[in-house]
């Protein structure tokens, strides 16, 4: 299942709404593109999506970094 997910982000003194898959936005917080700072959930739903990918982007990270 897609789950879209809609976010601001500021340029300048202008705001761009996007809508992008959840899938996309866990390659780009994964590959260090974009970053949590860098937008904000404009509703409940895309907080809901945006947590959990940061979640799983996070583990993952944690997961290539570990020592052996």
């Amino acid at each position: 299942m897609m789950i879209a997910t809609t976010f601001t982000t500021e340029l300048s003194a202008n705001k761009v709404q996007v809508e992008l898959s959840s899938h996309v936005l866990k390659q780009l917080l994964k590959s260090g593109l974009l970053h949590a700072e860098d937008f904000k959930c404009l509703n409940a739903n895309a907080k809901q999506v945006i947590w959990q990918a940061l979640l799983v982007t996070s583990i993952d990270n944690k997961e290539n970094h570990l020592c052996a």
